[in-house]
């Protein structure tokens, strides 16, 4: 009876083209994949500076990997700590400007532990209405009152703050660079808020930690705005190429998550090889902003390709490019051709998206050379059928 109700559901997933598939990969670069004995030119993933694929990166895994094996063997708070988590822990807390910084074992768990935790029953969570799946996640655990405010719609924000009495805590919550439009928050309007209707302000600045900023430190640093924000959180899975998630923040907010975030006290700490891995590629966002200026470069490109072929972009913010289609079967048709050309960008649609808004999300790397650019370019315009 069950399996029977599981498969109508993935049935009627189906119908819709909604269904969703693996596709087995074996990396040859951050940009290259083998698939079924086909190399395959990769614009859909998040390694924006290609530091997956660094030699230094690689050898600073191995050097931890053979003093301190493969996994941690215990959680943080048990014997999972290791001098490789605390020195990341430090680096990363100077990088954002904070005072102490937390590791999770991946940015969605970073998330969830957060909001699941800083919030309760009798609080209020205010969020942009397309935050990450991670921070939905962590509102709706946390037994607090959700209320949404349409993207970037502070105006909104106003009025539901507005008309929102009695609450013990208020805490207001967006992406800093939005995953899926690629745009950004309006993060002074958001420390305006903040500061008129005493909130808590937690910001997830995973796509922006790496990219953003004159530094590479994130969406906050151009706008000198790290010490406005309570709580940034961000990833190691994206810029830096690795695994993990943090939190950043003041000391007594990550003391408290020390204490009581059940998705940081009862998950097996990171293994110290990624550890590792992330100090180097740390150290190498810090060091050679040439890699960053490069990917700056690949996007201001790929921005004027894909406006010269009909698509409209938009102003640049990101490496991320969404190429909107609409109906998801469309979507799925364009997906497939480009494939068929050895271009690998998944179709994204429901409910990772609205409904009828289905895309293509492309995205660009350091790693990727003009000519794979221009490549993408010629394919979509010769699927699409634009002029």
């Amino acid at each position: 009876m069950i399996q029977a109700l599981l498969q109508e559901e993935l049935e009627e997933i189906k119908a819709k083209d909604l269904y969703r598939r693996l596709r087995t990969l074996r990396a040859l670069s951050p940009v290259r994949a083998d698939f079924a004995g086909k190399e395959l030119l990769l614009f859909c993933g998040n390694d924006y500076l290609g530091l997956s694929h660094d030699s230094r990166v690689i050898e600073a895994a191995k050097k931890a990997c053979d003093s301190y094996g493969v996994g941690a063997g215990a959680a943080r708070l048990i014997s999972g700590t290791s001098e490789l988590h605390t020195r990341l822990e430090e680096n990363l807390a100077a990088f954002k400007g904070k005072e102490k910084a937390l590791l999770f074992t991946a940015g969605y768990l970073a998330n969830v532990g957060v909001l699941s935790t800083l919030a309760r029953e009798g609080d209020l969570i205010v969020m942009d209405k397309l935050c990450h799946a991670s921070l939905i996640d962590g509102a709706r655990l946390s037994g607090a009152q959700l209320r949404v405010f349409p993207h970037r719609s502070y105006e909104k924000c106003e009025e539901i703050l507005q008309k929102s009495i009695g609450f013990r805590k208020r805490i207001l919550v967006s992406d800093a660079l939005f995953s899926m439009d690629g745009d950004l928050a309006d993060l002074h309007a958001l420390v305006r808020i903040k500061e008129q209707y005493d909130c808590l302000l937690v910001v997830d600045d995973a796509h922006g930690t790496g990219v953003l900023g004159l530094h590479g430190r994130g969406a906050c640093e151009d706008l000198k705005l790290e010490e406005k924000i309570d709580c940034i959180t961000g990833t190691l899975s994206k810029a830096f190429g690795c695994l993990g998630g943090f939190a950043a923040a003041s000391t007594e907010i990550i003391d408290y998550l020390i204490n009581f975030s059940r998705p940081f006290i009862f998950a097996t700490a990171m293994p110290p090889m990624l550890c590792a891995a992330a100090l180097a590629a740390l150290e190498v966002v810090q060091t050679e902003p040439e890699i960053r200026h490069r990917l700056w470069h690949h996007i201001q490109k790929m921005h004027d390709g894909l406006k010269s072929i009909g698509f409209e972009t938009g102003l640049i913010f990101s490496p991320i490019f969404p190429v909107v289609i609409g109906l998801e079967k469309r979507a799925l048709q364009l997906s497939d051709a480009l494939l068929e050309q050895g271009i690998l960008v998944p179709a994204v649609r429901y409910p990772t998206v609205p409904k009828g808004k289905a895309r293509l999300r492309v995205t660009v790397s350091a790693a990727h050379r003009e000519e794979d650019i221009q490549k993408l370019l010629r394919a979509l315009q010769a699927s699409s059928g634009t002029p």
